[in-house]
């Protein structure tokens, strides 16, 4: 497995987060610039990519992002 090519593959799904693996192993993402911080951790990608579906669903029935503008 590629790493670079799965997170390129996160990135195209969810372009407000980025992610990385930190020195720890686990894989971390969060979304840039949000007030306050937001972040998902993950013992590989794939599950990274369901912490991310999991808060984003969460949010989006609230219709409410962390750090947007509710105008």
């Amino acid at each position: 497995m590629d790493s670079h090519d799965d997170v390129a593959k996160i990135a195209g799904e969810f372009p407000d987060w980025e992610a990385w693996q930190g020195i720890d192993r686990l894989w971390h993402a969060r979304i840039r610039g949000a007030f306050p911080p937001v972040m998902v951790h993950g013992e590989d990608l794939v599950d990274l990519r369901d912490q991310i579906i999991r808060f984003v669903s969460r949010f989006d029935r609230d219709n409410s992002w962390p750090g947007s503008d509710p105008r």
